[in-house]
């Protein structure tokens, strides 16, 4: 038998999840949440915690559609396959050419910014954002940690 989510959103009003706890692990790592069993205080330190917009995630867990699902698999297993694609590039770094064949020196910088992409298109279609507090987002592949820009 299934065990419930160790974190449940707020006010779930009945609605089930419609991916199972692995496939909700494995789209909070893309989006760069982490999978907590319980949710710290909202301000660490002075700084607002990691988790702070994770609820909004965990809640479209449970209103996305059906209907919508397998879009999100399917930009799910986008990422899931670069993310193999920059693993097997980490070999080839080691050399700048192999007989005739000389490796595309910017493979994993481009591999990351399509990563990137299908991260916001996973995140869109869940309607939320990538974790603005990742610590990806130190080489600039995501937001940074800001929520919004203030202009004035």
């Amino acid at each position: 038998m299934p065990q419930p989510p160790l974190i449940t959103p707020p006010s779930p009003q009945g609605l089930v999840p419609q991916f199972d706890e692995s496939t909700r692990t494995r789209i909070l790592h893309f989006l760069g949440y982490p999978n907590w069993a319980s949710l710290a205080q909202s301000i660490q330190l002075g700084y607002p915690a990691a988790s702070e917009p994770l609820f909004l995630v965990y809640d479209a867990f449970f209103r996305i559609s059906q209907e919508a699902v397998p879009t999100v698999i399917q930009d799910l297993c986008e990422c899931e396959d670069i993310e193999k694609q920059l693993s097997s590039a980490r070999t080839r770094m080691k050399a700048t050419q192999i007989g005739d064949l000389k490796p595309n020196a910017n493979e994993a910088r481009d591999l990351r910014r399509e990563l990137t992409y299908w991260v916001r298109r996973l995140a869109d279609d869940l309607g939320v954002n990538p974790n603005p507090y990742s610590q990806i987002n130190y080489m600039g592949y995501g937001g940074g940690g800001v929520n919004a820009k203030v202009m004035g």
